[in-house]
């Protein structure tokens, strides 16, 4: 080429590159993202080529480390089971390199390829300080997708052209559209799987930090305009709170000093509710509001009822054992799961509309009796809201040692009795 065409071509800059950082397990996973990421326009490096001798090897991945874009790792039961790797070298290097950069640079972007959990992984403190992506298998997802788009445009935005030389954007428009196109919304974190025995505190555990995302998903997502109105509510509540702690005289004791006074019985208000009904109506509000985010699933569990407080761990582990079957069949996404139970005598008509509530085709419920000494007794009913009928109906005997295999056996049943969809290929 001749020193005046060399000239009057635009300069280019390089694309955007990705570092995709495995172990050996999970290759094939590795493979499908770096296809699905060179398809967005990435440049992605993967440790296949073909090195000669083990040092050059090792510095090639060093330099690809100290001037990739982006760093991805890899997550899986594979890197939570093995204790070293040369993965975990890679991985260090990756957070070495982030003491060089601003707080708001995006540079580790990990991925988990399986059902592994953030809390309590085995990997390096920075990576549970951003966002996860999970991709089962490695397959093409929309956020992986929406994410891989993303990261080209970024790098396409960044390489000067002639037009861009002579006729430049207006700052201001080009960060509002920047903005627009990088306003992704954050994913609601999955419901963590109801416990085994002996997991019950680890569950709530799991269930707190599961609220705590999905709140602040919830948040995220509404407008700006509407955020700044919410938060100057909060914060006139919270002085109001504050005002009448501060003057117990208006509010505590409020009701004795009524009673007190020469006001006709029959004008007395009722007491206030007893501690049971607060946490009665605090569960069942609660309930409610995580309702509201599995609306429209085919198919809604109503944790079941103990008629006894000493059934209660009964009722749990069937609950979680019918639950973590619904999942092995792959029916996770389309079963929604309401934490509020049903009364002991409620009726056909409370059940229906809880799946009203829910918009769901078929609702499952459950009480847990006493039954033989030291066993329990089960009664499950079906229903199908759009005819508004039971359409099966069981009563189950088991014991503490039987009750995983109870929750099994009812969600195998369950399924010979709805149309679900077919579950995703992973």
């Amino acid at each position: 080429m001749s020193s005046s065409a060399s000239n009057s071509a635009p300069s280019v800059s390089p694309r955007h590159s990705v570092f995709l950082s495995y172990a050996s397990a999970d290759r094939v996973a590795a493979r499908a993202l770096r296809d699905s990421l060179a398809a967005a326009g990435l440049d992605v490096w993967l440790d296949e080529e073909e090195l000669a001798g083990g040092e050059a090897w090792d510095a090639k991945i060093r330099q690809q480390i100290r001037t990739c874009t982006y760093f991805m790792p890899i997550i899986s039961a594979t890197t939570e089971a093995r204790r070293e790797g040369y993965f975990r070298r890679e991985w260090r290097l990756a957070v070495e390199r982030t003491l060089d950069f601003a707080d708001d640079v995006l540079f580790l972007i990990p991925v988990v390829v399986d059902d592994t959990r953030d809390q309590g992984a085995r990997v390096p403190e920075k990576f549970s300080t951003v966002q996860w992506l999970r991709c089962p298998g490695g397959h093409e997802t929309p956020a992986l997708r929406a994410l891989a788009q993303r990261l080209a445009d970024d790098g396409a935005e960044s390489a000067p052209t002639a037009t861009a030389a002579v006729e430049p954007t207006p700052a201001k428009v080009s960060r509002r559209e920047r903005r627009r196109a990088e306003a992704t919304p954050r994913p609601f974190p999955t419901f963590p799987a109801f416990p085994h025995p002996g997991k019950r505190l680890h569950f709530l555990y799991e269930l707190l930090i599961w609220s705590g995302h999905t709140v602040v998903a919830l948040w995220l997502r509404l407008p700006r305009w509407l955020r700044a109105v919410a938060t100057v509510v909060i914060v006139f509540k919270v002085i109001a709170f504050v005002f009448d702690r501060s003057h117990p005289d208006k509010n505590e004791h409020a009701w004795e000093k009524f009673i007190q006074t020469d006001v006709p019985k029959a004008t007395v208000p009722p007491p206030p509710p007893n501690k049971s009904a607060l946490k009665e109506s605090i569960i069942n509000a609660a309930g409610a509001a995580l309702d509201t985010l599995q609306l429209e699933r085919p198919l809604a569990i109503v944790t079941f009822t103990a008629a006894d407080p000493s059934l209660m761990d009964a009722a749990l582990n069937v609950f979680a054992s019918m639950h973590s079957s619904l999942k092995d069949h792959g029916r996770d996404e389309q079963v929604a799961v309401s934490l509020a139970p049903l009364s002991i005598d409620a009726t056909d008509a409370s059940a229906l509309a809880r799946a009203t509530t829910l918009k769901s085709h078929w609702l499952l419920t459950g009480v847990v009796r006493a039954g033989d000494p030291a066993g329990f007794k089960l009664e499950v009913k079906l229903y199908d809201a759009t005819t508004g009928k039971v359409i099966w109906e069981d009563t189950r005997s088991g014991t503490s040692e039987t009750a995983e295999a109870v929750g099994s056996a009812i969600a195998a049943d369950v399924l010979t009795h709805v149309t679900l969809p077919a579950p995703k290929a992973e």
